[in-house]
Order: C-alpha cells, then sequence, then structure tokens
C-alpha cells in the first residue's frame, strides 16, 4: 500500500488540511483514518450508479425540464457519484441538446477533503471520466476553503463542496421553499466505521432540507439507519440490487411531522404479517397479489359463492382513463393509473397467466356538437402529449376503428378491454402460487367491531372472524358497514348487454365510447353498456335497459347496422362504488367525528399551519370508489395500500395521495365551514 500526504496552511473554519490517503495494490483508494476503502476498483462505477443514481432515478428526472433537479450527498470523498452524475448528464445534452435536460444544482459535504491530485489518482481507472476530471480540477480550491463552487456545461451543472462536518455543514445551509434538495445521495464511510456520518442530528438536517417527495438512496440496511429516516419523515424501502451489495436501501421524504398539513400524514406501522381483505374483485384481487409478493398472509373473504361476481364478474371490460382537455388533478391521477395498470398486467402475463385482453386503443367519439367543438379545441392547443390522446378524423377514427364512422374523435392509443373475471382468476391464483393465501367465500361481513387490542372483529353469516389488520375492498357493498359508511361514496347500478355478432359493422378494432361504450369482440360476442343508476341497488336485469343500450349505440353511431333484440345473448346489473368527485378511495380510515376539533382553524383559513396527526382506525384500510374505471386505477390504489401496509415509499405525490385519501371529505369539508370551529 502506497500513501500520499499534502501540506498546506488552513483555512479558518475549513479543514485544516487536505486528507491523507492510501492506495492499496490494485489501485483502491483508501482511508487510513476509517479503515475503509472509498471504492471497490472492481465494482466501484457500477455501485454507485446502482445505488444512488438508479436508487434516485437520476435518468429519468434529468429529463423533467420544468424543475431543476437539485442533489444533496454526505461525503464528496473521491467525487465518483458526482462524476458519473455529471457524465450521465453530459450524455443526455448531447443526444438530446440543452433544452430537453434539467438544470442541476449538486451539494456535497466533505469534512475530509481529498486534494485535487488525489481525485485525480484515485479516479485514474476510469478513462471515459477524464475530461470531467479535469474540468472540475481546474476549478478545484488549491488548498481547502470554507466551500468551492464549481460550474459545467454552461452552468447548467453546478456544484458546490462544503468542507466541513455534514451536520454542521447542512446545519448553516440555508435553501428556498423552492430550491430545497429532491435528491439524496446518503454515501460515506460504513456505519461502524463513521458513526458521526449516520446521526440523529444529521438526519434532521436532511429533513429540514428536503422537498416534498425527496428520493434519497444509500449502501447501507443497517437497522439504525432505516429507523432514524422514517423518525424525520421518509418512507425506507430496501431494493434488491446485482453485485457484491445485493441489498440498498431507497427512500421518500413523504411524511414530514413538521408540514402544517398533519391531516395529510398516514399511519406509520410494522410491516402487517397477516392482513385480511373483504371483497372478491378486482381490487381485492390486486392488493392480495401485491402483497403475497411481499410476503404478507392474506386471508381474503368474499360474500358469494366464488369471486369476481360483483362488477368484475363482466364479459368484457374497458381499460381507459378520465382525461380532461385541461391538465388537471383528476386526468394526472388517471394517466398515472393507466401507465401503472398495463405495466402490472403485462408482467401477469409474462409470469404465464393468462387471460383475454387487447391493448387495441380507446376512441371517444364526437358524436354530437358539444363534443366536436371539445375534439376542435384540443386539436388546436393539445396539453397531452401524443401517446396519451390525440385527435382524429373521421377517415382516421375509421381506419383504427375498423369500421366506417361519420365522426372522428379523441383516441387513446393504451387504453385497451380486459375479461374481468379471466384477470381477477388470474391474480388470485398467482398470489396463491406465490404465498399463503386463503380464500372464504359465501361470508358476508355484517359487522365490524374493534378490540382493545387494536385487531378487529368481523361478526358474519357463518360466525366471528377476528382480523390483525383489515383492509375493506367490497365496492358498492362497502358503504353497508360502519365506520365504512362514513365515507360520501354511492352505488350506481349498471347493466351491460352481451350481443352476438350479426354484423361486419359489430367487429370493431378499437373500444368506441360515446354516451355509453362498445367493444371488440371476444368469443364471437362483444358488450355494449352501460346504464348509470344511482343510488338502485336492484341487480336484477331488465329488458329495458337493453333496449336503452341499444339505443345509445344508435343514437351516437347511425351509420351502423342496428343492433335488434334477438342478437343480445345476455345481460348482467352489477353495482358500483362512486364519489363525488370522481376519485378512488384508498387509505386508512379516519374517524371522521375527531377531525372537527384538530383542524376546525381550517375553515377560517385553509393554510393555517397544524402539525397534529391524523386520527384513524388503527389498523383499518379501505379502498373504495374505483367506478367505472376500476381496471385501470385498481393496481395504482393498491401500490398505495401496499406502501401503508409494508411501510414503503408511496408511489404518487403528497398531493395526489391527498386526492386518494379517504379523510379529504372530512378536511374539504371543514375548510368549506360545514363544522363549527373549535
Amino acid at each position: 500500500m502506497t500513501q500520499t500526504s499534502n501540506n498546506h496552511n488552513a483555512s479558518k473554519d475549513s479543514p485544516e488540511d487536505f486528507h491523507n490517503i492510501a492506495y492499496q495494490d490494485n489501485g483502491a483508494p483508501y482511508s487510513l483514518q476509517f479503515d475503509d476503502i472509498y471504492f471497490d476498483t472492481e465494482s466501484g462505477c457500477q455501485q454507485s450508479e446502482q445505488v444512488f443514481l438508479r436508487g434516485n432515478q437520476i435518468s429519468e428526472r434529468l429529463l423533467e425540464t420544468n424543475t431543476p433537479l437539485i442533489i444533496g450527498e454526505t461525503g464528496f470523498g473521491t467525487g465518483l457519484n458526482f462524476f458519473l452524475t455529471a457524465a450521465k448528464m453530459q450524455q443526455l445534452i448531447a443526444k438530446l441538446g440543452d433544452d430537453k435536460v434539467t438544470d442541476v444544482h449538486f451539494t456535497s459535504v466533505e469534512k475530509y477533503p481529498l486534494s485535487g491530485e488525489s481525485i485525480k489518482q484515485s479516479l485514474a481507472m476510469w478513462t471515459d471520466l477524464q475530461p470531467l476530471i479535469a474540468k472540475v480540477l481546474a476549478q478545484y480550491p488549491a488548498r481547502p476553503q470554507q466551500r468551492c463552487d464549481i460550474s459545467l456545461f454552461n452552468n447548467k451543472l453546478k456544484l458546490t463542496i462544503l468542507f466541513d462536518d455534514a451536520t454542521q455543514g447542512f446545519a448553516k445551509l440555508k435553501l428556498a421553499k423552492h430550491a430545497k434538495i429532491n435528491a439524496w445521495y446518503l454515501d460515506g464511510f460504513s456505519p461502524s466505521q463513521n458513526s458521526a456520518m449516520w446521526s440523529e442530528a444529521l438526519f434532521e438536517q436532511i429533513a429540514r432540507l428536503s422537498a416534498e417527495d425527496a428520493t434519497l438512496a444509500t449502501f447501507t440496511v443497517a437497522g439504525f439507519v432505516r429507523r432514524r429516516l422514517t423518525h424525520v419523515g421518509f418512507r425506507v424501502a430496501k431494493k434488491k440490487t446485482a453485485g457484491k451489495k445485493n441489498q440498498t436501501l431507497v427512500a421518500k421524504f413523504q411524511q414530514s411531522p413538521n408540514s402544517g398539513k398533519g391531516y395529510l400524514l398516514r399511519p406509520n406501522q410494522p410491516k402487517a404479517q397477516h392482513v385480511t381483505i373483504i371483497g372478491g374483485g378486482i381490487a381485492a384481487a390486486c392488493l392480495t397479489y401485491q402483497l403475497a409478493q411481499k410476503g404478507v398472509k392474506v386471508s381474503v373473504i368474499c360474500k358469494d359463492e366464488a369471486i369476481a361476481q360483483g362488477a368484475s364478474s363482466n364479459a368484457i371490460g374497458a381499460l381507459y382513463p378520465l382525461i380532461h382537455l385541461q391538465r388537471d388533478e383528476i386526468s394526472e391521477f388517471y394517466v398515472h393509473a393507466l401507465a401503472r395498470a398495463r405495466a402490472f398486467y403485462d408482467e401477469l402475463v409474462a409470469q404465464g397467466y393468462d387471460f383475454a385482453h387487447a391493448w387495441c386503443g380507446l376512441l371517444e367519439l364526437s358524436y354530437k356538437e358539444a363534443l366536436q367543438k371539445r375534439q376542435e379545441k384540443f386539436a388546436s392547443a393539445p396539453v397531452w402529449p401524443h401517446d396519451i390522446i390525440h385527435s382524429l378524423d373521421a377517415q382516421q377514427a375509421s381506419q383504427i376503428a375498423g369500421v366506417t364512422l361519420t365522426n372522428g374523435g379523441m383516441f387513446i392509443p393504451q387504453a385497451g378491454w380486459i375479461a374481468p373475471a379471466e384477470l381477477v382468476s388470474a391474480l388470485f391464483d398467482a398470489a396463491s402460487k406465490i404465498g399463503q393465501v386463503k380464500i372464504r367465500t359465501n361470508t358476508k361481513v355484517e359487522q365490524l367491531t374493534q378490540l382493545d387490542d387494536q385487531r378487529w372483529q368481523l361478526q358474519t353469516n357463518k360466525g366471528e372472524l377476528v382480523a390483525s389488520t383489515l383492509v375493506i375492498c367490497g365496492g358498492a357493498d362497502s358503504d353497508q358497514l360502519a365506520p365504512i359508511s362514513e365515507l360520501p361514496q354511492y352505488p350506481v347500478r349498471g347493466q351491460v348487454s352481451e350481443v352476438a355478432i350479426a354484423s361486419p359493422d359489430h367487429q370493431l378494432n378499437t373500444v368506441i365510447c360515446h354516451k355509453g361504450y362498445m367493444t371488440p369482440a371476444n368469443n364471437e360476442k362483444f358488450c355494449i353498456g352501460a346504464t348509470f343508476d344511482k343510488n338502485d341497488r336492484d341487480i336484477e336485469v331488465r329488458s329495458a335497459d337493453n333496449t336503452y343500450n341499444i339505443k345509445m349505440v344508435s343514437q351516437s353511431m347511425p351509420e351502423l347496422e342496428t343492433i335488434t333484440q334477438s342478437s343480445i345473448v345476455g345481460q348482467k346489473a352489477r353495482l358500483r362504488a362512486m364519489t363525488p368527485d370522481h376519485l378512488p378511495i384508498a387509505g386508512p380510515m379516519p374517524k371522521t367525528d375527531e377531525y372537527p376539533a384538530l383542524y376546525g382553524k381550517l375553515a377560517q383559513d385553509k393554510h393555517w399551519k397544524i402539525n397534529s396527526p391524523a386520527p384513524y382506525y388503527a389498523n383499518l384500510y379501505v379502498i373504495s370508489g374505483l367506478g367505472a374505471r376500476g381496471l385501470c386505477s385498481a393496481p395504482l390504489v393498491s401500490d398505495m395500500i401496499v406502501a401503508d401496509l409494508c411501510n414503503q415509499p408511496y408511489p404518487l405525490p403528497s398531493k395526489m395521495r391527498f386526492n386518494l385519501a379517504a379523510n379529504r371529505f372530512v378536511i374539504k369539508d371543514i375548510i368549506k365551514g360545514k363544522y363549527a370551529a373549535s
């Protein structure tokens, strides 16, 4: 092992000198003070790339040009993490151009800085990084200072190094709200070698400087690191990686106890070991499958004689989002949900589970003047990417649909159709093969009671059951159970008609939505529908509803050959659970009667800062209100519940999480003054 030393005069409030460094025989830089290498020469680049860049999704976020990417790092060391980040940025600029890559400010602390010569020697093995290293070292100080500021790529990338203890350095850092750190590289020598780098005080500073939903990645999975991150507001998950470090840690800053919006906080709980789910449809199936993947035991309680007998029992269901002309919060959610659903279902198929489906797109037909004007407005100033939704004239629409249409419409290329019952069956089969899943059918839950030990007692038609953690996925029946009945959801009856193909006009190549919808065929039959009867719980089929479904098709697409009553070979009426704001409910069940006393000041000022955590029923969660788009939203809302139950990062940002939260209704009512302030 060789050793290098650098002797310079010390700067006030900065390290006394550059840090002495040694080199192992294989060239690995080695800290004598901490008796540890800076990186492994065989896989150092790969490990940094996997842990920090991939762990923070840097490649993807460099392309989000609407806001700068601000990265914080604990331990600059040789600068390897920074140089890999800069190299990735340089590659994207060269490929796409300056305007397609966001600006980056990279702030790192280093109590024991290396000299420029030591940095150069430490990274000499990576020849492709040398031009970048040379540009940085040309601006690097010749002696330790309080900080140094370096810029690259015409100031698109700025590097700030604070030569200080990590906790003290970040404590001195003052950031504007819009300039807080949104990605952390938690680096440094092993906690066993350098415990000061992993102190509670440092984590508090990291939380103070973090933007909402900031990400964090680190190589250590030490229990005390996970606990300290959780304590300051991060949601933490272990991540499997290739190479010598088979597990790393990723986290998101999503539960800040000092946000001033305590109602956004969801319960932090240890990973659930056994979850009971009430329901047998798409929401219950998605959640069961995902929990099984996490190693959680699942008991499913279904009131019907078999699974998928409710809204998920239709022969064909459309998979499509709700998209408005403007980029509002509802549309943003459904665009996220559609992408997740497609990936989720494709993963199931890749694992060998089959269900009838086709990603054939969906045409929102502009069959009346108001919709034609809407389409013209969108076409003149589109706000969504072409692959999300775009305008088609009548000729283009006819070509895609495979039938002659008089009108064009808005086309959603990622949409399609699925046989819901087959999908639900495939999900439960897959879950059962992965883990311990038990399904009880013909079991109706009639009453819920919370026991003194926080478990839930379920009174059923077959006796009592006890659940340590309970999730209600009962669809429109959920509002029959207290306390779920406190939520403002309501049932909507919909009857779907199943039709035998009687004409080439009935053989669609894409789903068409008009006042209702018409699907492509599966097994020589297609579906039309559906009626929309609010607060009607009668699921007996009605001949008049078949007539109505036929009429909707004829009025919207008179150019097609009329569907006759004699061609209807089946019909089914089922209930869908709807919410007033057309968004699903996914999260812990709130104790709504306690909210006015805690958050009454919001009626005076909706921005009033209240840190008091939201009151919830312990171990009780709900997925409901999926409406007519359950196939689209179920995988993503299940992700939310899995994050709750497994104490992992949430898949959605704060505002979107609140838009799905069960307590959003009572909070909005308080803000509107429907409760007296206390």
